[in-house]
């Protein structure tokens, strides 16, 4: 039995409780330190414990209940539901079984249990895994989200994005000179997607990877890669990217030649960017600070606003759990004043970039059509499509676009993103 894997998997539980019981994110647990005994490779066996088991989370339950009489305590189900991931991802059924006893064992509140444990996992192994395996049902998503996104886009959708969301998501990379991209998806054995990203198999590690430490590329979604793209050569302007940190798109603006001032107001995320940008040999000015008291004028403002993140779940599962949608109202009125802001500090026939990484029309569509009814000397402009970088069905009648997991063909889907580019009308006076 590997002592190592063995501390990993009561990690794995241990975060598992945090993010179903008391809603902490996986970001938050690992900044607090769940993961700071453990070496690269157990971290890695973690996290990927604990997303597989998130984004089946709804399956397992199903599962589990064939051999539940009732519902056991959250803990004692956590130790069920991981133990049933690793069975059906291929782990060894005697040391996974062994374990998940041992976890309940160390604790009191589930010691009284750990036969329980024992004779389901056991039941599992011997009957469920060719029937998880053979079973094409998905997870549902949680009622909270899934209700205003069948509302929004038909439940035939939201389907397609539940399977999406299964998945385990593969790795986007954007280029510093896209002129290579032939050379650099094969070396680094990818294919090429929407013209200028590559994306990889997951799995593999990405500082061992030809190229990163060289700067040559960085990690960045397909559709979160979009709204930069579409400018084209920016050399001479001035670009303010709002929001900036961990900063991929203030590496891309600064590699099509913007003068890029990116601000944050986290210091660690900006420490983070700042790296990149050394990394990649790009150079921006970076500013720690409110995004609201920024004064000078810019030729184009990118807001990436703060947001649900619900367009991320495929990478990030635990996000539906340790969310209820509470807290989104608070989120659409600093989306409205980061807006206004942008409106001040853009020169006239300026460009401001609206951009958010949610799925809910409220943080996108709505928030832009309340904007408008707010601000007339500002209209949409409809993206310069001449080389058909995103499919036609992505841009809305009005001229905004919106990308779900599932508006590509591509088996993996992409983020869910929404974006606008706002035209400021020139000062007639």
């Amino acid at each position: 039995m590997n002592p190592s894997r063995s501390k990993a998997r009561f990690v794995a539980i241990d975060i598992l409780n945090e993010i179903l019981g008391n809603k902490k994110s996986f970001h938050e647990l690992r900044a607090l330190g769940a993961l700071k005994n453990l070496k690269p490779n157990e971290k890695a066996f973690v996290q990927r414990l604990v997303m597989d088991t998130l984004r089946n989370l709804d399956r397992c339950d199903r599962f589990l209940e064939k051999y539940l009489k009732k519902d056991p305590k959250l803990k004692v189900k956590n130790i069920l539901r991981v133990g049933l991931t690793e069975l059906v991802t291929g782990g060894a059924s005697h040391a996974i079984v062994n374990e998940a006893v041992n976890y309940a064992a160390s604790n009191k509140t589930t010691r009284p249990m750990k036969g329980l444990v024992n004779a389901v996992l056991r039941k599992l192994s011997s009957y469920e895994v060719k029937a998880w395996n053979e079973d094409e049902s998905i997870s549902k998503l949680p009622s909270w989200l899934r209700d205003p996104l069948i509302d929004a886009y038909g439940k035939k959708t939201v389907l397609e994005i539940e399977k999406i969301q299964s998945l385990t998501p593969p790795i986007d990379i954007t280029l510093k000179d896209p002129s290579k991209i032939h050379y650099w998806a094969k070396e680094l054995d990818g294919r090429i997607v929407f013209q200028e990203s590559i994306r990889l198999e997951s799995g593999k590690q990405i500082s061992a990877l030809r190229g990163f430490k060289e700067g040559d590329w960085w990690v960045q979604d397909i559709a979160a890669s979009i709204p930069i793209r579409l400018l084209g050569n920016l050399s001479g302007k001035r670009v303010l990217d709002l929001c900036a940190a961990p900063g991929a798109k203030t590496l891309q603006l600064a590699s099509l030649g913007a003068d890029v001032t990116a601000v944050d107001i986290s210091a660690s995320r900006l420490e983070l960017l700042n790296e990149n940008l050394e990394r990649c040999g790009l150079k921006a000015n970076i500013i720690e600070g409110d995004a609201l008291n920024i004064i000078d004028k810019f030729d184009i403002v990118l807001l990436d606003a703060p947001c649900s993140a619900t367009g991320t779940i495929r990478r990030h599962p635990d996000l539906v759990y340790c969310k209820d949608g509470s807290d989104f109202s608070e989120l659409i009125e600093i989306q409205a004043k980061l807006l206004d802001h942008a409106c001040s500090i853009v020169e006239d026939d300026g460009l401001i970039i609206y951009v958010t990484c949610s799925l809910l029309p409220d943080e996108g569509e709505c928030q832009i059509e309340e904007f408008l009814d707010r601000n007339h000397q500002f209209e949409i402009k409809k993206p310069n499509e001449k080389d058909k970088i995103i499919p036609e069905a992505w841009t809305l009648d009005s001229g905004d676009i919106r990308i779900t997991p599932a508006s590509s063909n591509e088996k993996n889907g992409l983020d869910g993103f929404y974006i606008c580019y706002l035209q400021k009308k020139p000062n007639k006076t």
